[in-house]
């Protein structure tokens, strides 16, 4: 979460509406954690586009 700068809500409703956020890892019990390469990947494009909201104007 603090790779991406998103509130862990905002976590949450990326990784269950947006299929470029990097897919979580199961790491036993509850909890979970991401391929550092893919969050990296997902923080460049923020980056690039200036906003995570890019994704919902492409068409």
């Amino acid at each position: 979460m603090h790779a991406t700068g998103l509130s862990r809500g905002a976590c949450y409703r990326e990784m269950k509406n947006n299929p470029e956020f990097p897919k979580k890892i199961s790491l036993g019990g509850r909890a979970i954690g991401f391929n550092v390469d893919e969050v990296d990947t997902f923080v460049a494009k923020i980056i690039e586009h200036g906003s995570i909201w890019w994704l919902k104007n492409e068409d």
